[in-house]
């Protein structure tokens, strides 16, 4: 792949995310509460990343016609948010929340995501690969899913902006 579609990669997966940041804001339903986060932890946001990152994923298929789609869309996914924590959770512990910072290392992370998965080209079709995939990507969604409505009491899930931890749920 190269550095052109890269970048163009990149860019859209970010756009996803600044668009999929305010989804669930948009339009509150549990539907949208299983995609989109609902509140400021960094958990939540590592759902968005991966949502985004599935989504395009998947809609590149369409335009690109890649082997292996689910398998390179779980790679994808999984790489941004380990990339993106192994830059973020250090840069926010030693300076602080920065959005532009935030900013920067999240487009940073897509992008080295998308420079190792384009690296990792298959001319053949793995059908064991996707299904592997596939049961991991529904995995990953199902526990975001419980996360968002059961989430831990540490400091990844907490929301730091109102001191709270997943979502509001109606008593």
């Amino acid at each position: 792949m190269n550095f052109k579609k890269i970048l163009l990669n990149t860019a859209i997966i970010f756009t996803f995310c600044s668009i999929f940041h305010f989804g669930y804001d948009w339009f509150p339903s549990f539907l949208t509460s299983l995609f989109f986060p609902v509140n400021e932890s960094v958990f939540e946001h590592l759902k968005m990343i991966f949502t985004a990152t599935c989504f395009f994923s998947l809609l590149s298929n369409i335009f690109y016609k890649e082997k292996n789609i689910l398998f390179k869309t779980y790679l994808r996914s999984m790489a941004s948010i380990i990339i993106l924590l192994l830059l973020y959770l250090p840069v926010n512990y030693l300076i602080g929340e920065n959005m532009i910072i935030t900013l920067i290392i999240l487009f940073l992370s897509i992008l080295l995501s998308e420079m190792i998965c384009s690296r990792i080209s298959t001319t053949k079709e793995y059908s064991l690969l996707n299904k592997i995939s596939l049961v991991l990507l529904i995995l990953n969604f199902s526990i975001f899913a419980i996360c968002t409505y059961y989430p831990p009491k540490m400091g990844l899930f907490l929301d730091k902006k109102y001191d709270k931890y997943g979502i509001d749920i109606p008593k």
